[in-house]
C-alpha cells in the first residue's frame, strides 16, 4: 500500500521550515510550476506579475503570523528557492481564477454523542489536481514553542488539514466568492488555527482574522465539540451541528453569505454532494469510522459524487480527483488516511 511521506520536523520556525524545504525540494518546485501554469493559463498574467501579486501579501502574513513567515523563509532556504516561490504556493487560493477552485472537497463532522465510541470525528475527501498528489506529505511538527501538530499539506505550504496535541483539529472546503482582498491567506490561517486549544479559541481566532479569500473550516476538539465556520472578506458565519452532525461542500450554506457566492453558477456538483452527504449521515443514529469511510467512498451520481474520479476531458472542475481521504479521531489524537482512491485503497493509521 502506498503511503504519504511523513516528515518529522522540530525546533524553531526557521528550523522547521528549513527541514521541510530540504526534504521536499523537488516536490515544491514542481508544485510551483503547476500553479504558475494554472494561474497564467486562466488570467493571462506573466510569471513576474503573479509573483508581484503574491508579494503584496507579505506584510499581511508578517502581521498575522510572523512565526509562519520565518518558517516560510526557512522553507525557501532549505529548498534553494526564493521566498516569493513559497509565497505563491501559500497564496494559490487567492491568486487562482475562480473556476479553478469551484469544486473540491466534502467534509463531515460528528459530535461525540453521535459516535459509537463517544469521540468526535471530523473527515474530508481532499479533491484536487491529480498532478499535486505526489507532491504532498504529512508533517509531524514539534515546535520549541506551541503545541505539536500533525499536518497534511502540499510541499511548500505551511497549512491545510490537521490536528494538534490538544485534540483540536480541522478540515476544510475552499469557497469561491467575489471580493478577494489583501489579508491573511487561507493556508496561512489554517496553520495558525492549529495553535488553538479548543473550538472556542479557534472560533475566536477565525472571527478576529482579516480573511483574504473565502473558505469553510470544520473544527472539532477532544471535548466532543464541532463547529463549521464560513469565513470570507465579508465576515464569518457559524454553521452549527444539526442532530449532532455537520456536512459541507463548496458553497455557502448561510443565506446571509450567499450573495457573493460564485460556486453554484460554476458547478452544480457542490449542491449535489451536500444533499447526498446529508442524506447519508442522517440515515443512522450512531456513527463509527467505518461508516464515515463508506460515505467518503460514495459514487452516487458520479462524476458529481462525494468521491471523485478523474475526468481528463471534462471542464476544469471535473478534472479534479480525490487525492486523499482522511478521518480524524480528536479524542485519540490520531487519523486514518487513504492515499488515493478510498474505494480502492485501504485506510491506514497515523498518529501524532
Amino acid at each position: 500500500m502506498k503511503r504519504l511521506p511523513v516528515i518529522d520536523i522540530s525546533g524553531q520556525p526557521a528550523d522547521i521550515g528549513f527541514a521541510h524545504g530540504k526534504a521536499l525540494c523537488e516536490q515544491l518546485k514542481e508544485n510551483y510550476s503547476i500553479y504558475l501554469n494554472m494561474i497564467r493559463a486562466n488570467t493571462g498574467q506573466s510569471e513576474s506579475a503573479i509573483v508581484d501579486s503574491a508579494r503584496r501579501f507579505l506584510p499581511e502574513v508578517e502581521k498575522a503570523a510572523p512565526e509562519l513567515l520565518t518558517e516560510m523563509e526557512g522553507i525557501a532556504q532549505g529548498a534553494g528557492v526564493s521566498l516569493e516561490t513559497i509565497l505563491v504556493l501559500n497564496c494559490r487560493s487567492e491568486l487562482a481564477f475562480p473556476d479553478q477552485l469551484a469544486t473540491q472537497c466534502t467534509v463531515i463532522g460528528i459530535t461525540a454523542e453521535k459516535t459509537a465510541e463517544g469521540n468526535a470525528l471530523i473527515a474530508q475527501n481532499w479533491d484536487w489536481l491529480p498532478a499535486v498528489k505526489d507532491n504532498s506529505a504529512v508533517f509531524r511538527i514539534k515546535p520549541n514553542d506551541g503545541p505539536r501538530a500533525l499536518l497534511l499539506a502540499e510541499a511548500g505550504q505551511v497549512g491545510k488539514i490537521g490536528f494538534n496535541q490538544h485534540g483540536l483539529g480541522l478540515v476544510i472546503n475552499l469557497l469561491v466568492s467575489t471580493g478577494v482582498r489583501l489579508g491573511t491567506p487561507t493556508h496561512i490561517m489554517l496553520r495558525k488555527l492549529l495553535w488553538a486549544a479548543d473550538v472556542a479559541e479557534a472560533t475566536k481566532m477565525v472571527k478576529e482574522a482579516k480573511w483574504a479569500s473565502s473558505c469553510h473550516i470544520l473544527i472539532g476538539d477532544a471535548k466532543g465539540n464541532i463547529i463549521g465556520l464560513e469565513a470570507s472578506p465579508y465576515g464569518v458565519s457559524e454553521i452549527l451541528p444539526q442532530g449532532g452532525m455537520i456536512v459541507h461542500t463548496n458553497h455557502f450554506c448561510d443565506p446571509s453569505m450567499s450573495e457573493n457566492d460564485l460556486a453554484p453558477n460554476l458547478s452544480e456538483d457542490t449542491i449535489n454532494r451536500l444533499d447526498r452527504a446529508k442524506e447519508l449521515v442522517t440515515a443512522q443514529e450512531k456513527w463509527d469510522s467505518a461508516g464515515i469511510k463508506q460515505i467518503l467512498s460514495d459514487h452516487h451520481q458520479s462524476p458529481l459524487s462525494i468521491y471523485r474520479h478523474h475526468d481528463p476531458d471534462g471542464p476544469q472542475h471535473l478534472r479534479m480527483l480525490t487525492l486523499v481521504s482522511i478521518l480524524i479521531d480528536l479524542c485519540n489524537r490520531s487519523a486514518e488516511v487513504a492515499y488515493g482512491q478510498p474505494c480502492r485503497t485501504d485506510y491506514y493509521p497515523i498518529s501524532l
